[in-house]
């Protein structure tokens, strides 16, 4: 009878001894030592606004995970972090002699200004198996933890600037200083930055036009959407952005723009350096391009006699001869060409084909030339139609629709009624002027 008291009482104390007790849920897990989570700030040795940061979250399990850890969404103040940031790495590791499965989520922070900042507690679903009780899944909660970010003082003032190991910059689309533009012509300028160790969200915007505080009256500046975009090659990560200005020219000067000025913080150096888009300089003629041709002329020695001074004047008689019936035709042809608004018709002519076959560029060249000619380019460049030719043409944007021929017949109308107005305002004025002299 003793021994079976005995019996019952070993049975009870082993039942109730630490070492057999389930685990009900994570917590239970946690409290027995068979469940862990810690939280660590990998810091770069200067770490700095602009730079990323990674916090790693280590999720330690006894045995093996069911459906793994999952981090759940966050925020912090002054802080940008990409959507899908995270990175997750599977690994073991030998504790107390014992084997335990890991998790591993690094998450990419990118501090937008300096000081202290203060990490919440981030919540972490986790599912494990027991060795009891199958699967058991709950929420576990990381500590609060804080880090700091400095500001060099050489960027003290900068507002926007790249900070990365390596960064490289890409102009296509030059001006040509030599050359002169005509009225209409356009010019396609793309910047290409690249940055290794930054996402693209992370690269300065380019604004030619406004940040050199300058005003290019007679100059239209057309800015594609930028584009964005990453690369990871093998674990790195390089971000692009893409940037596109189109000049179309209205009016005819000289035009100039400044240099600008990229920062760039030299993570590998730990020093400022700058990219720089130089300064452009071009003109813009009044009419059609102007086309050079040099012309080289050498004169030789003459032996003058007799036959060479009679027949010097008959060159010279009858070329004055030609010259003034070339100069007769070549006025009845420029009288007949301006009576017929000849000119005038082979622009309209030809935009209106270039709006036929959708060569939008071609065709808002040949509109300024149209509008040059009746000295109407200064008002076009507001007009609705106007805009939106010169969307579809620099711009490519898809929400507006394409320019029909209807379009552009009634942007041809619209500056033959401007011209008619001055012509009949300008009649009214001459014919008072007359009134008034002869009273």
């Amino acid at each position: 009878m003793l021994n079976k008291k005995l019996n019952i009482l070993l049975l009870f104390i082993t039942l109730c001894s630490p070492f057999t007790l389930s685990a009900k849920n994570i917590n239970d897990l946690v409290e027995q030592n068979k469940l862990s989570i810690a939280i660590q700030i990998n810091h770069k040795e200067h770490q700095i606004v602009g730079q990323a940061l990674i916090l790693s979250i280590e999720v330690a399990t006894q045995r093996w995970f069911a459906k793994g850890s999952q981090v759940r969404n966050f925020t912090m103040a002054d802080v940008v972090m990409q959507a899908n940031n995270i990175i997750t790495i599977n690994g073991s590791k030998r504790i107390n002699g014992q084997t335990w499965a890991t998790q591993n989520h690094e998450i990419t922070l990118y501090p937008t200004l300096s000081g202290n900042y203060q990490v919440p507690a981030i919540k972490v679903d986790v599912s494990a198996n027991t060795e009891n009780n199958g699967i058991v899944s709950g929420v576990l909660s990381t500590k609060e933890t804080s880090f700091d970010i400095a500001l060099p003082e050489e960027l003290i003032g900068i507002d926007s600037f790249i900070v990365s190991p390596q960064v490289s910059l890409n102009i296509d689309g030059q001006f040509d200083e030599a050359k002169e533009y005509a009225v209409g012509e356009a010019v396609t300028q793309t910047i290409t930055i690249t940055a290794s160790d930054t996402p693209a969200m992370m690269l300065p915007e380019l604004n030619v036009a406004n940040s050199t505080n300058t005003t290019l009256e007679g100059i239209s500046i057309y800015h594609k959407p930028a584009q964005v975009f990453d690369k990871s090659n093998r674990g790195s990560l390089s971000g692009s952005r893409v940037e596109s200005f189109t000049y179309i020219f209205e009016k005819s000067g000289s035009y100039t723009l400044p240099e600008q000025v990229i920062f760039w913080w030299n993570s590998q150096s730990n020093a400022l350096e700058k990219l720089i888009i130089p300064s452009s300089s071009w003109t813009v003629s009044g009419e059609s391009l102007a086309q050079v041709k040099e012309i080289n002329t050498s004169i030789g020695k003459i032996k003058f006699n007799l036959n060479s001074v009679l027949m010097l004047m008959f060159i010279i008689a009858f070329t004055a001869l030609a010259s003034a019936l070339f100069i007769k035709r070549n006025t009845m042809a420029n009288y007949y060409k301006k009576i017929t608004k000849y000119e005038q018709r082979q622009l309209r002519h030809k935009f209106y084909h270039s709006i036929t076959k959708q060569n939008y560029i071609i065709a808002t060249q040949q509109l300024y030339k149209y509008a040059l000619k009746v000295n109407k380019q200064a008002e076009i460049q507001n007009w609705r139609l106007t805009q939106e030719l010169n969307q579809i043409a620099f711009e490519a944007k898809a929400n507006v629709h394409s320019f029909s021929l209807s379009d552009a017949k009634v942007l041809i109308k619209q500056i033959d009624a401007e011209t008619n107005k001055r012509v009949k305002h300008d009649n009214f004025n001459r014919n008072k002027a007359i009134n008034l002299n002869s009273e």
